[in-house]
């Protein structure tokens, strides 16, 4: 029981609760995933201060030395850029919520260090969340049959998520995770024909969603994988070819057969048609160019393309684009470069393995390699869930490398612990909180007095209202 007292849990608390609840009926899905998420990076912030110290402290003693100074140049930084943005109080906001995510992935690599407890409790998480997003998107599937005499698409993802495209960054984290428990065995017969059915069920909704970034991000995941790993990611690769075909027969039968048979109308978005369009991602890419050119050491500021008004999106839908915008070029190959170091040393660990393959391993690194696909044309680092999800794949991942490395001792009385820790603790705290009071508490009256006064909601950024002031 003492190990529920974690990070895990408090992780997973929000996620499940995020994604089954609707505690709230006056705000959107959008902001009550941030308001959730607001208050699991406040504990992380506390839990720095007080009983975690230690922990962060191991954590950055594991990382290599040249990482840890890469990501204090990035933050740094990015605080330099916050204190010099037009809107300082949005920009610190942004850099302490990255902030304090890093530090979850931290906590999360530290306890997941130890195999066991941890990938049980978190594969458990991962396929609860599996089971309660589905069974929400196939209620809203058979309200529409049963209720409303139409299947429309476009909006079965509403219940869960703000946006079909939401569905598909998180399902491009979840799909290969999935595969874990199935290539891990030990399970029953029932229980491996219900976690295939559930892989199924995924694959058939990320067909639904036409989520185009999700497919060329799996694709190039599986891709990827098979190249470097070659027979030893095979197993892998087979299930999910044969949960992709299971899927596929379920979206003929469910979304296509069936509705024809009642004589539903059925409204179903087909992507193949228009592959390369972009969808305005041309307009967003070209202004968060035209930023790095005009600012390229310290960007605009953490946020800050959500000021840039236009009729698309508060982000540019990329990741590698807004942090160079925004935070400046610097700033962004610091953090890019450990993040590439860390899918890396995954990749290693697969290639020096292939004769004795560690299931976990693969399928944490199709995970984080589909993340980061879709980072570079989506707003993977954008959206709550989405990077409360990836920091805790990461935060796995992290655990899984430092496997069979002697823990680093740290001196209880050293400068980290002393001084950098609570330090940066109490200053994303306090960024955390003056950049989310007062708004927090009435989010609902601010976004419904912006659509009465006539305008649409954009596809969002931190809050559902998308833009900044």
């Amino acid at each position: 029981m003492r190990f529920l007292n974690t990070p895990l849990l408090i992780v997973g608390l929000m996620l499940l609760v995020a994604t089954g609840l609707d505690w709230d009926a006056d705000l959107t899905w959008h902001d009550q995933h941030r308001i959730g998420q607001l208050a699991l990076l406040g504990a992380v912030a506390l839990g720095a201060l007080s009983f975690w110290r230690n922990s962060f402290a191991g954590a950055l003693e594991h990382l290599p030395r040249w990482a840890v100074v890469a990501l204090t140049c990035a933050f740094g930084l990015g605080l330099a850029s916050a204190a010099n943005a037009s809107y300082p109080r949005f920009a610190a906001l942004e850099w302490a919520t990255l902030l304090l995510l890093l530090g979850l992935a931290l906590l999360l690599g530290m306890q997941s260090r130890q195999a066991g407890a941890f990938d049980k409790w978190a594969n458990r998480l991962v396929v609860s969340l599996a089971v309660v997003i589905a069974l929400k998107i196939m209620t809203g599937y058979l309200a529409a049959m049963i209720a409303m005499g139409r299947l429309d698409t476009l909006m079965l993802f509403e219940g869960t998520f703000s946006n079909r495209r939401f569905f598909g960054q998180v399902a491009s984290m979840i799909v290969p995770l999935l595969a874990y428990p199935l290539l891990r065995g030990g399970l029953s017969r029932l229980a491996r024909v219900a976690l295939f059915g559930l892989l199924a069920v995924w694959w058939m909704l990320v067909i639904v969603s036409a989520t185009r970034g999700t497919w060329v991000a799996l694709l190039l995941a599986s891709v990827v994988l098979a190249a470097w790993a070659g027979r030893a990611v095979r197993p892998w690769l087979t299930l999910q070819l044969g949960a992709f075909a299971l899927g596929g027969l379920l979206f003929g039968v469910l979304f296509v057969w069936l509705p024809q048979l009642v004589g539903h109308a059925a409204s179903i978005e087909n992507r193949l048609v228009d592959l390369s369009a972009l969808n305005g991602r041309d307009t967003l890419w070209a202004i968060a160019w035209a930023q790095i050119q005009a600012h390229p050491w310290l960007g605009i500021g953490p946020m800050h393309l959500a000021s840039i008004r236009n009729p698309f999106a508060a982000h540019p839908h990329s990741a590698v684009l807004q942090l160079a915008a925004e935070w400046g070029v610097p700033a962004a190959l610091a953090l890019f470069l450990p993040a590439t170091a860390g899918i890396l040393s995954l990749l290693a660990k697969l290639r020096r393995n292939r004769a004795a393959p560690d299931v976990l391993s693969i399928c944490l690194t199709g995970s984080l390699l589909a993340a980061a696909a879709q980072s570079l044309v989506d707003g993977v680092i954008v959206i709550p869930f989405t990077q409360t999800l990836l920091a805790l794949v990461a935060g796995w991942a992290l655990g899984v490398v430092w496997r069979g490395t002697a823990a680093v001792p740290v001196a209880a009385d050293s400068r980290l612990i002393r001084v950098a820790i609570p330090g940066l603790s109490v200053l994303a705290l306090a960024a955390l909180l003056h950049g989310a009071f007062p708004e927090v508490l009435n989010r609902a009256q601010i976004t419904q007095a912006y659509v009465d006064a006539g305008h649409v909601l954009v596809p969002p950024r931190y809050w559902a209202l998308g833009w900044i002031p």
